[in-house]
Protein backbone atom coordinates (compact mmCIF):
# COMPACT_ATOMS: atom_id res chain seq x y z
CA UNK A 1 0.00 0.00 0.00
CA UNK A 2 1.47 3.37 -0.98
CA UNK A 3 1.09 6.68 0.83
CA UNK A 4 -1.65 7.91 -1.54
CA UNK A 5 -3.77 4.82 -0.86
CA UNK A 6 -3.49 5.37 2.91
CA UNK A 7 -4.76 8.95 2.52
CA UNK A 8 -7.82 7.69 0.61
CA UNK A 9 -8.82 5.28 3.38
CA UNK A 10 -11.37 6.18 6.07
CA UNK A 11 -10.02 5.83 9.60
CA UNK A 12 -11.71 3.42 11.99
CA UNK A 13 -13.10 6.39 13.92
CA UNK A 14 -14.53 7.94 10.72
CA UNK A 15 -16.10 4.62 9.75
CA UNK A 16 -17.75 4.33 13.20
CA UNK A 17 -19.07 7.89 13.02
CA UNK A 18 -20.45 7.41 9.52
CA UNK A 19 -22.02 4.08 10.46
CA UNK A 20 -23.69 5.67 13.51
CA UNK A 21 -24.98 8.55 11.37
CA UNK A 22 -26.43 6.35 8.65
CA UNK A 23 -27.96 3.86 11.10
CA UNK A 24 -29.83 6.54 13.09
CA UNK A 25 -33.55 5.86 12.29
CA UNK A 26 -34.49 9.49 12.98
CA UNK A 27 -32.58 10.55 9.88
CA UNK A 28 -34.76 8.45 7.60
CA UNK A 29 -38.22 9.35 8.95
CA UNK A 30 -40.82 10.38 6.35
CA UNK A 31 -38.35 10.84 3.51
CA UNK A 32 -39.56 12.88 0.57
CA UNK A 33 -38.98 11.16 -2.82
CA UNK A 34 -37.53 14.42 -4.11
CA UNK A 35 -34.98 14.32 -1.28
CA UNK A 36 -34.05 10.76 -2.21
CA UNK A 37 -33.51 11.90 -5.81
CA UNK A 38 -31.24 14.68 -4.55
CA UNK A 39 -29.11 12.21 -2.60
CA UNK A 40 -28.75 9.87 -5.56
CA UNK A 41 -27.95 12.76 -7.90
CA UNK A 42 -25.29 14.06 -5.48
CA UNK A 43 -23.63 10.65 -5.29
CA UNK A 44 -23.67 10.14 -9.06
CA UNK A 45 -22.36 13.65 -9.71
CA UNK A 46 -19.54 13.14 -7.22
CA UNK A 47 -18.61 9.84 -8.84
CA UNK A 48 -18.71 11.28 -12.38
CA UNK A 49 -16.40 14.12 -11.35
CA UNK A 50 -13.66 11.73 -10.18
CA UNK A 51 -10.69 11.57 -12.59
CA UNK A 52 -9.80 8.26 -14.17
CA UNK A 53 -6.92 6.36 -12.57
CA UNK A 54 -3.77 6.17 -14.68
CA UNK A 55 -3.29 2.82 -16.37
CA UNK A 56 -1.30 0.35 -14.29
CA UNK A 57 2.00 -1.00 -15.53
CA UNK A 58 0.56 -4.50 -15.67
CA UNK A 59 -2.67 -5.21 -17.59
CA UNK A 60 -5.77 -5.40 -15.33
CA UNK A 61 -8.67 -7.67 -16.26
CA UNK A 62 -11.87 -5.81 -17.30
CA UNK A 63 -13.85 -7.28 -14.41
CA UNK A 64 -11.44 -5.97 -11.73
CA UNK A 65 -11.85 -2.50 -10.19
CA UNK A 66 -8.54 -0.99 -8.99
CA UNK A 67 -8.56 -0.63 -5.20
CA UNK A 68 -7.28 2.96 -5.20
CA UNK A 69 -10.01 4.08 -7.61
CA UNK A 70 -12.68 2.35 -5.53
CA UNK A 71 -11.53 4.12 -2.37
CA UNK A 72 -11.48 7.54 -4.01
CA UNK A 73 -15.08 7.07 -5.18
CA UNK A 74 -16.51 5.66 -1.92
CA UNK A 75 -15.21 8.32 0.46
CA UNK A 76 -16.48 11.38 -1.49
CA UNK A 77 -19.77 9.66 -2.35
CA UNK A 78 -20.49 8.80 1.26
CA UNK A 79 -19.48 12.32 2.27
CA UNK A 80 -21.94 13.78 -0.25
CA UNK A 81 -24.74 11.52 1.00
CA UNK A 82 -23.97 12.37 4.62
CA UNK A 83 -23.95 16.09 3.82
CA UNK A 84 -27.37 15.89 2.16
CA UNK A 85 -28.73 13.93 5.12
CA UNK A 86 -27.45 16.53 7.58
CA UNK A 87 -29.14 19.29 5.55
CA UNK A 88 -32.44 17.37 5.49
CA UNK A 89 -32.20 16.74 9.22
CA UNK A 90 -31.59 20.44 9.77
CA UNK A 91 -34.70 21.31 7.76
CA UNK A 92 -36.70 18.86 9.84
CA UNK A 93 -35.48 20.50 13.04
CA UNK A 94 -36.38 23.95 11.69
CA UNK A 95 -39.88 22.78 10.76
CA UNK A 96 -40.36 21.19 14.18
CA UNK A 97 -39.34 24.43 15.87
CA UNK A 98 -41.70 26.44 13.64
CA UNK A 99 -44.64 24.20 14.66
CA UNK A 100 -43.84 24.34 18.36
CA UNK A 101 -46.38 26.37 20.44
CA UNK A 102 -45.07 29.76 21.48
CA UNK A 103 -45.45 31.17 24.99
CA UNK A 104 -48.46 33.48 25.10
CA UNK A 105 -49.95 32.05 21.92
CA UNK A 106 -53.75 32.22 21.74
CA UNK A 107 -55.68 29.66 19.71
CA UNK A 108 -59.04 30.74 18.30
CA UNK A 109 -61.67 28.64 16.52
CA UNK A 110 -63.35 30.63 13.75
CA UNK A 111 -66.89 29.73 12.70
CA UNK A 112 -68.36 30.12 9.24
CA UNK A 113 -71.14 32.62 8.59
CA UNK A 114 -74.13 32.28 6.27
CA UNK A 115 -71.79 33.14 3.38
CA UNK A 116 -69.65 30.05 4.14
CA UNK A 117 -71.62 27.78 6.52
CA UNK A 118 -69.30 24.77 6.06
CA UNK A 119 -66.09 26.71 6.65
CA UNK A 120 -64.03 26.56 9.82
CA UNK A 121 -60.60 27.85 10.74
CA UNK A 122 -58.09 27.82 13.56
CA UNK A 123 -56.04 30.94 14.18
CA UNK A 124 -52.95 30.79 16.40
CA UNK A 125 -52.05 34.33 17.40
CA UNK A 126 -49.12 35.56 19.44
CA UNK A 127 -48.07 39.11 20.29
CA UNK A 128 -44.46 39.78 19.32
CA UNK A 129 -42.39 42.99 19.25
CA UNK A 130 -43.04 43.25 15.48
CA UNK A 131 -46.81 42.89 15.94
CA UNK A 132 -49.31 40.06 16.15
CA UNK A 133 -48.33 36.96 14.19
CA UNK A 134 -51.28 34.93 12.95
CA UNK A 135 -50.96 31.36 11.66
CA UNK A 136 -54.18 30.28 9.99
CA UNK A 137 -55.47 26.79 9.19
CA UNK A 138 -58.66 26.93 7.09
CA UNK A 139 -61.01 24.09 6.16
CA UNK A 140 -64.17 23.95 4.07
CA UNK A 141 -63.64 27.37 2.48
CA UNK A 142 -63.64 27.50 -1.31
CA UNK A 143 -60.65 29.16 -3.01
CA UNK A 144 -61.34 32.80 -3.76
CA UNK A 145 -62.84 33.31 -7.21
CA UNK A 146 -60.76 35.11 -9.83
CA UNK A 147 -60.74 38.82 -9.10
CA UNK A 148 -61.34 38.27 -5.38
CA UNK A 149 -59.33 37.37 -2.29
CA UNK A 150 -59.81 36.83 1.45
CA UNK A 151 -58.68 39.39 4.01
CA UNK A 152 -58.10 38.88 7.74
CA UNK A 153 -58.99 41.64 10.18
CA UNK A 154 -58.38 42.33 13.85
CA UNK A 155 -61.17 44.58 15.06
CA UNK A 156 -62.32 46.51 18.12
CA UNK A 157 -65.85 46.68 16.73
CA UNK A 158 -67.70 46.94 13.42
CA UNK A 159 -66.21 50.36 12.74
CA UNK A 160 -62.60 50.09 13.94
CA UNK A 161 -60.33 47.39 12.53
CA UNK A 162 -56.85 46.70 11.16
CA UNK A 163 -56.02 44.42 8.24
CA UNK A 164 -53.73 41.49 9.03
CA UNK A 165 -53.15 40.51 5.39
CA UNK A 166 -54.73 38.61 2.53
CA UNK A 167 -54.80 35.11 1.01
CA UNK A 168 -56.73 33.26 -1.71
CA UNK A 169 -56.43 29.47 -0.99
CA UNK A 170 -55.60 28.71 -4.63
CA UNK A 171 -52.56 26.67 -3.67
CA UNK A 172 -51.04 24.64 -0.87
CA UNK A 173 -49.02 26.22 1.90
CA UNK A 174 -49.33 27.63 5.39
CA UNK A 175 -51.04 30.97 5.84
CA UNK A 176 -48.99 33.30 8.04
CA UNK A 177 -50.13 36.87 8.53
CA UNK A 178 -49.18 39.91 10.62
CA UNK A 179 -51.04 42.83 12.16
CA UNK A 180 -49.49 45.89 13.77
CA UNK A 181 -51.87 45.77 16.74
CA UNK A 182 -52.42 43.54 19.75
CA UNK A 183 -55.16 40.94 20.07
CA UNK A 184 -55.79 42.31 23.56
CA UNK A 185 -56.86 45.63 22.04
CA UNK A 186 -58.46 44.18 18.89
CA UNK A 187 -60.08 40.91 20.06
CA UNK A 188 -62.52 40.36 17.18
CA UNK A 189 -61.06 38.32 14.30
CA UNK A 190 -62.94 38.30 11.00
CA UNK A 191 -62.23 37.10 7.47
CA UNK A 192 -63.93 38.87 4.59
CA UNK A 193 -64.11 38.16 0.89
CA UNK A 194 -62.93 41.18 -1.07
CA UNK A 195 -63.08 42.35 -4.66
CA UNK A 196 -59.69 43.31 -6.03
CA UNK A 197 -58.88 47.00 -5.51
CA UNK A 198 -61.42 47.37 -2.67
CA UNK A 199 -59.68 49.81 -0.31
CA UNK A 200 -61.76 49.01 2.79
CA UNK A 201 -63.51 46.00 4.27
CA UNK A 202 -66.31 44.71 2.07
CA UNK A 203 -68.34 43.71 5.12
CA UNK A 204 -68.88 40.26 3.57
CA UNK A 205 -67.65 38.16 6.50
CA UNK A 206 -67.11 34.44 5.88
CA UNK A 207 -65.41 33.48 9.18
CA UNK A 208 -65.32 35.10 12.62
CA UNK A 209 -64.24 34.61 16.23
CA UNK A 210 -64.01 36.68 19.41
CA UNK A 211 -61.05 36.34 21.78
CA UNK A 212 -62.20 36.50 25.39
CA UNK A 213 -60.31 36.67 28.62
CA UNK A 214 -57.59 39.07 27.35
Amino acid sequence: MNEHDREDELSEDEVRQLDALLSNPDLWDAADPADEDAIVAAILAEAAAEPEVEAAADPVPDNVIPIARHRRWVAPALSAAAAVIVVLLGLGIVNAIADRPVDGEVELALDGTDLAPDATATARIVDLPAGSRIRLDVEGLEPAAPGTYYEVWLRQDAEIGVSAGTFHLRGDGDIELWAGVSLNDYPLVTITVQEEAEPVSSGRVVLKALATGG
